[in-house]
């Protein structure tokens, strides 16, 4: 009987469980420690790739703040010693101040980041001032002009020597006595204004607007994992991704700082000029930014608008911030999906024991191609690499809601080929897509870098010019398509012509919801061309609403 029972086959299975089972718990240990390993060293990887990026993005922000300022210092001087400003001071005759005027309109008009450029004599009085008024730079008249000899900017600006500047904090623009609404971020700069004969006679003033160089820093941060946040030297946020946290010391008795929320990370941060934290909450890269020179100044300013500044500030004192803040979800979720694809592939690996090791490098590099190419397969059109409808969608959700923020303009064009199916019919499918390509290229020079040029459908295109900076930038945009796509395209089969009919809507003139957006100006195109194609139209109410 016992021989029977060593030779039953339910015997011989019973042992071979437990074999199984003592060879896969010591493989599955093996490749559990290999596993292990690797995630450990992934993570660590990626922590550092990362620490490295963040570095390298805060210091080229740092940099490109720095030269901005000096940027900026330059127009001042250019100012001061302007040849008509010195035959004013030397003459005294008030035509000059014509030619001044205009001097101030074009470079204002050239630059777009000052909302005003002034000159004040040695009262205080504006002698001549120019508003930006969105984009159409504007001289105030002379009898509108005002005194600013109690402002705190004027008499910490005037007491300045020859080649001085003098830089305001970075604070809210106010207008009688109240912060300007819309919030209107401003920094002050000027520099005193002498004479042939070296005598001080008033100061040149530039108010920058501190917009400008917070959009710089949120562009940028489109190509960092980062949050790009501002902070001045009392630790109150100039730029934060949560826009209601920014200005707290503009507003009395609100306590909405950084170094409120985060008095610990605040302590490191102020006591270095850069560095990187690692917390429970996230990864902080920061640098201190000196934007005065040798030879600038500033003051401690007033809310009150004829207060007198309660002290100065030397060039090692006036400073900021840059934090870019990666939140710990990013670091989690990056570990997490590290973590599910190990188990997958840990699966597949327990099924080939002799090959496992080889199996889970290849497996998990053959992975992250495939889920690379499905995502460039889920956004990008095929045939001409440019943005499909779905990605289109996110970028114009992307732009709705930073044009909300900032209070700008965008437009959208809706694109329909003149002329696409006699091609495809006349000389075949084939050269319809390569007619689709070069149209794709086409576009592409057509456009800035900020906008987004998409295929929709067939011969159907959209583009979401961004930022307009005048009321006929988009028409400007679709004038310029419609030229570039009317001259001939040469193709392997033959030379081909097409025109394009477009149409236009606006953002918010027209809707600030981005399907009717598109609905709108595809409302347009089709009213382009029953006009005559080849041609664009502006969206309105009266337009028909009938397809063809």
């Amino acid at each position: 009987m016992p021989v029977m029972k060593q030779n039953s086959s339910a015997y011989i299975f019973r042992r071979s469980i437990y074999l199984f089972f003592s060879i896969f718990m010591l493989t599955g240990a093996v490749i559990s420690g290999l596993m292990m390993i690797f995630y450990r060293s992934e993570i660590k990887t990626r922590l550092s790739q990362l620490k490295t990026y963040e570095e390298f993005s805060v210091n080229l922000q740092s940099k490109a703040i720095e030269n901005l300022f000096d940027s900026i210092a330059g127009d001042l001087f250019f100012l001061s010693r302007q040849n008509e400003l010195q035959e004013y001071l030397l003459k005294g005759d008030p035509s000059y101040l014509d030619e001044i005027a205009s001097e101030y309109i074009n470079l204002c008009a050239q630059k777009k980041i000052y909302d005003q450029i002034r000159f004040l004599d040695t009262n205080g009085m504006e002698m001549v001032r120019i508003n930006y008024n969105q984009g159409k730079p504007a001289r105030i008249a002379s009898d509108k002009l005002q005194s600013k000899q109690k402002r705190y900017y004027f008499k910490d600006c005037y007491q300045l020597d020859q080649g001085e500047v003098f830089i305001s904090p970075f604070d809210l623009n106010i207008e009688h006595d109240r912060i300007e609404q819309p919030l209107k971020p401003m920094i002050r700069l000027g520099t005193p204004v002498f004479d042939s004969n070296g005598l001080k006679r008033g100061i040149v003033l530039l108010n920058y607007l501190g917009s400008d160089l917070l959009n710089r820093l949120i562009e940028s941060e489109q190509v960092s994992t980062g949050r790009t946040m501002l902070l001045n030297a009392d630790g109150y946020w100039l730029l934060s991704p949560d826009s209601s946290q920014e200005w707290g010391f503009m507003f009395e008795g609100e306590n909405r700082s950084f170094s409120y929320l985060y008095p610990d990370i605040w302590g490191q941060i102020k006591n270095r000029k850069n560095g990187q934290i690692l917390t429970s909450v996230g990864l902080f890269t920061y640098r201190i930014i000196y934007p005065l020179k040798e030879g600038h100044s500033s003051s401690s300013g007033n809310k009150d608008a004829f207060g007198a500044s309660q002290a100065k500030v030397n060039c090692r004192e006036y400073h900021w911030y840059l934090v870019s803040f990666t939140p710990k979800e990013i670091l989690d979720n990056f570990a997490v999906d590290l973590m599910m694809k190990l188990f997958g592939f840990g699966a597949g690996i327990f099924l080939i024991i002799a090959s496992g090791s080889w199996f889970l490098a290849f497996a998990i590099t053959r992975r992250r191609i495939s889920q690379d190419q499905m995502k460039t397969m889920a956004l990008y059109d095929a045939l001409t690499d440019l943005p499909n409808r779905r990605l289109f969608y996110d970028r114009l959700s992307t732009v709705i809601k930073q044009s909300r923020r900032y209070k700008a303009q965008f437009g959208i064009l809706y694109i329909d080929l003149d002329g696409f199916k006699k091609i495809n019919d006349s000389l075949g499918h084939e050269a319809g897509d390569a007619l689709l390509c070069k149209v794709a290229d086409r576009l592409r020079q057509c456009v800035r870098e900020s906008d987004t040029v998409a295929r929709l459908g067939g011969d159907e295109f959209a583009v979401i010019v961004d930022r307009l900076n005048t009321d006929d930038g988009a028409q400007l945009a679709a004038g310029k398509i419609i030229n570039i796509l009317s001259k001939p395209i040469t193709l392997p089969q033959g030379d081909a012509r097409i025109g394009a009919s477009v149409g236009i809507s606006l953002f918010p003139i027209n809707s600030e919801d981005g399907e009717e957006l598109l609905r709108q100006a595809d409302r347009a195109m089709y009213h382009s061309k029953r006009s005559g194609k080849n041609m664009f139209s502006l969206f309105s109410t009266e337009l028909p609403i009938e397809h063809e």
